[in-house]
């Protein structure tokens, strides 16, 4: 018998996880007939054509497609092509014809079984509609705890790494954090760097009361401060040392990111650093299956209903040169799972 240990229970456990999701991904492609379709097709079909097949929103489709390439639920040829991998549709039961979908319901609530098919993402596999993210007090708690662990890989793990940043911050500094939920980032570096003040930024008001409350019990309020706003609507020029984004920028909006980078850009002072840590995100099929994305492709297959579009490496760059931005460069972190990128103003 193989001798138990923490490193194999971490492993166990990441297995049920990673069969969780594959799990989800399989049971949406039997509700929308994605695989019955790929089952019938001898030469695979590309996500455009299985998307009109079906009468689905393509870039939904598109997304599943890939995720289900990283599960090897599907291969993928040259012509951009996705097929069920052999014996796989046999082994699953999945049906050789496509069943008749009905009508799009209006989306009413989360799914009634953890791994799906869930009715947000079908809603929008349907209709192209995005639902709206979640608000109130367990939404909020609920994102706090997904990212808990960023505090300390920012005072461990990152800021050890960039001297100029942590110098900054012992010396007094002003630091924004936009999205920052329950502030345990700025909580944490309001302890750790006395003569430093910072600002938290989001439009959850959940969350900065729960954020307030806490610099309160510390005693930090006199250097917190809270302001219920979205990011393209920050309107604070040249007052920030320092901007950070945690897991954020791949939460705006498409049709508001620019304009967010943009304000963020005119909040830093002139010399001033910007600081994303992030999921990294591939942007050629063949990387869909490097460990590396694997953070990247789930959050992005679970966010699409939510119209969330994460962005490739070139995609970042080009986002923040346009606002302006220059000297971009980026750290992988936990075996290239997150990126730390930084870029002056």
């Amino acid at each position: 018998m193989k001798a138990i240990t923490a490193e194999t229970q971490l492993e166990k456990v990441r297995g049920f996880e990673r069969g969780f999701r594959a799990t989800h991904v399989v049971n949406m492609g039997m509700a929308l007939g994605l695989l019955s379709t790929l089952n019938e097709s001898l030469e695979g079909l590309s996500p455009k054509d299985l998307a009109l097949r079906l009468m689905l929103h393509e870039p939904y489709v598109r997304v599943w497609c890939q995720t289900a390439y990283h599960f090897e639920i599907l291969d993928c040829d040259p012509r951009g092509k996705f097929a069920i991998q052999p014996f796989l549709a046999e082994s699953l039961g999945v049906p050789g014809f496509v069943p008749a979908l009905p009508p799009a319901p209006l989306f009413s609530g989360p799914a009634s079984s953890p791994a799906g098919p869930d009715p947000a993402l079908i809603y929008f596999a349907r209709t192209g509609r995005p639902i709206p993210q979640a608000q109130g007090p367990g939404a909020s708690r609920a994102t706090a705890e997904a990212t808990q662990g960023f505090p300390l890989l920012f005072l461990s793990l990152i800021l050890p790494r960039f001297e100029p940043v942590m110098k900054k911050l012992e010396q007094g500094a002003r630091l924004l954090d936009v999205g920052c939920g329950q502030g345990r980032l700025l909580l944490e570096l309001a302890k750790s760097f006395p003569r430093s003040r910072f600002a938290g930024l989001d439009p959850d008001v959940h969350a900065l009361g729960q954020a307030e409350a806490a610099a309160a019990d510390l005693g930090l309020e006199d250097r917190l401060e809270w302001s219920a706003l979205a990011a393209e609507d920050l309107d604070r020029p040249e007052e920030f040392d320092l901007v950070s984004l945690a897991a954020t920028l791949h939460e705006i909006l498409p049709e508001v990111r620019g304009r967010a980078v943009d304000r963020i850009y005119k909040a830093l002072k002139q010399g001033g650093r910007l600081l994303v840590l992030d999921y990294p995100y591939p942007g050629r099929i063949e990387d869909f299956r490097n460990p590396s994305y694997e953070f990247g492709i789930i959050e992005q297959y679970f966010e699409i209903g939510q119209g969330v579009l994460h962005l490739t490496h070139d995609e970042q760059d080009e986002l923040l040169s346009r606002a302006g931005f220059k000297d971009i460069s980026r750290l992988g972190l936990g075996e290239g799972k997150l990126d730390f990128l930084t870029a002056v103003k």
